[in-house]
């Protein structure tokens, strides 16, 4: 065994002289040299290692990059003009959820309804059952709100509801949209290019997650499952005015004023007068829940220009080689088929995720979320508390985030963006309007004629440059351009290249196996099978019949071959 041990160690010496002397990699012949300095192999062999571990850590990372991120985003010298470029849509909320004179005259009907099923049910006049009417409030999900199984309420108003629509169904989102302020009650006056319009055919009283609202350069079709509200929306929207922008300038401006009465206010989320501006694509569900692009607030007695500036992405298609959790995309057939659907984009995607979540959690949808896009049933005040409820666990509302990290529902992650599309970035610049109280009014432009008594504001929206920059989605590279990277990387440390992997595989495993079958040779193979193998391989060697040495002078031999001449003269003297 132990003879065995020095053998194979021989070898293993022998093997790694000849890997030193015959490798190409940069630094390793040092090793055979000699040197005066104590520990000089140690020294470049602890530097000669760092730098093969530093070059095989950033090719690894390298690789690691690649397999997860494929696609580069880069700049393309291609310009949109904003002619070409679609305007987004824009919603304009009132603080004021709910009209005082329409809930009242709501209250009214309420009432009788309950006198005619079972009187003083829940309220005993008109003025406490439009507070009791305030549950349905619920159906906005705002996220402080509460509400218990317990609460007899819940019950006792949605029988006094059904029996009002006799039976069937009380359409919820019919109702708040009716209670909530019309269009010419929230925006005063507009002007589109410098030019007084009409505002109703520009803006249009639509319902969206926080209640209803007037929607400017909106194009899609309403979800109301009310066929006579579905018939008037879209006859109207057919009326509507498309507006095209051709520059950017406060000229080429759509403005308009907004006020609210501060008398009618009925219902408000926070106790502020604040107006709210929703922007989203034109054919996104008009969803504050999943709306990615923000929500602007709107103080009184302020002027608002909104400066919109939008940017262009497409994508190659050459990444649809990779997997849409790769490119972090979906092209649009790939979104469509994802939700089954003619239309796809990230927030109604979201919004699909979390109706299905509301849906599992409840067995039903809140009215503003659009079940009609799932099929689903909508909830009544029955359901309210489990709504309220599902709010809390999907997004684990709280003051320290940062500290505890939620865990509720699924995040919706096999949601993503689309690989080709548009998208906004909004610059605003609020300038403080002169209070004009009572006789007091303003003197110019779309204010005139209007005082500061009741909350009002001044919003301009338009574009902010004319040209709109283009973003391009390409691959990083192919197999050929990450190898060529490794190249370099390799030859700029030690000058390594894929030769030398092949040659430290050869001494590792070839040559080392040669090596060790000459040795097993040698100690177990007896010497006359050697001998005679070394005959037989000498034998298949050509055999020449004429040798030209032999034609030689003696003279000229005997320098070459002096111990075989004597040899030669010495046998023929004793012949």
């Amino acid at each position: 065994m132990i003879k065995t041990f020095v053998s194979l160690r021989k070898l293993y010496g022998k093997l790694v002289r000849e890997f030193l002397q015959e490798s190409g990699i940069h630094g390793l012949k040092i090793f055979l040299s000699t040197s005066p300095i104590p520990f000089a192999k140690h020294l470049w062999f602890i530097f000669l290692s760092s730098i093969i571990i530093v070059t095989h850590v950033i090719i690894i990372n390298l690789i690691i990059k690649y397999l997860d991120q494929p696609t580069e985003v880069r700049m393309s010298t291609k310009l949109v003009h904003v002619a070409n470029s679609p305007f987004p849509a824009v919603a304009i909320c009132s603080a004021n959820k709910i009209s005082r004179h329409k809930m009242m005259r709501f209250a009214e009907q309420v009432f009788a309804a309950q006198e005619r099923l079972q009187p003083n049910l829940l309220a005993k006049n008109v003025s406490e059952m439009a507070e009791h009417l305030k549950l349905l409030t619920g159906f906005f999900l705002y996220p402080l709100d509460r509400y218990s199984d317990s609460d007899p309420r819940l019950g006792q108003l949605h029988n006094i509801l059904t029996s009002m629509y006799n039976g069937s169904e009380y359409p919820t989102r019919e109702i708040l949209f009716d209670l909530s302020p019309d269009c010419p009650e929230l925006i005063i006056s507009g002007m589109v290019f410098g030019k007084t319009v009409n505002i109703t055919k520009y803006f249009e009283k639509r319902s969206i997650s926080v209640g209803a609202c007037c929607l400017f350069n909106y194009r899609r079709e309403t979800y109301t499952t009310n066929s006579i509200r579905s018939a008037f929306t879209k006859a109207n929207s057919m009326l509507l005015e498309n507006v095209t922008f051709e520059s950017n300038s406060l000229l080429n401006s759509v403005q308009f004023v907004i006020q609210s009465d501060s008398n009618d206010f009925w219902h408000t989320e926070f106790t502020s007068y604040a107006f709210r501006l929703y922007l989203f694509l034109q054919n996104d569900y008009p969803t504050v829940m999943t709306n990615t692009m923000g929500e602007i607030l709107v103080n009184p007695r302020t002027l608002v220009e909104i400066a919109i500036q939008p940017s262009f992405y497409e994508a190659s298609h050459a990444i649809r080689n990779f997997s849409p959790e790769l490119r972090h995309c979906y092209f649009k057939d790939e979104g469509e088929r994802l939700l089954n659907k003619s239309y796809y984009s990230h927030d109604e995607c979201l919004l699909i995720c979390r109706m299905q979540s509301m849906q599992r959690y409840c067995g039903c949808v809140s009215p503003f979320l659009a079940p009609s896009l799932i099929n689903a049933s909508v909830c009544t005040l029955l359901q309210l508390p489990c709504l309220s409820n599902w709010l809390r666990v999907f997004t684990q509302w709280s003051y320290f985030d940062y500290v505890e990290q939620p865990h509720g529902f699924d995040k919706c992650n096999t949601c993503m963006s689309t690989c080709e599309g548009v998208d906004y970035k909004t610059y605003l610049n609020y300038i403080p309007l002169r209070k004009k109280t009572g006789n007091d009014t303003y003197t110019f432009g779309l204010l005139e004629g209007l005082n500061s008594d009741e909350p009002l504001a001044l919003v301009k929206l338009f574009f902010k440059q004319l040209y709109a920059e283009l973003t391009y989605i390409d691959i990083v590279g192919d197999w050929v351009t990450l190898l060529s990277r490794f190249g370099g990387i390799l030859s700029l440390f030690y000058g390594f290249s894929i030769l030398s992997y092949i040659e430290v595989f050869y001494f590792m495993s070839g040559k080392w196996l040669v090596l060790i079958y000459r040795a097993w040779q040698l100690a177990y193979i007896p010497k006359e099978r050697r001998d005679n193998q070394l005959l037989e391989k000498s034998a298949e060697k050509r055999i020449f019949s004429l040798y030209w040495s032999e034609l030689q002078p003696k003279t000229v031999m005997l320098q070459k071959y002096p111990k075989n001449i004597k040899w030669q003269n010495h046998y023929d003297d004793s012949y």
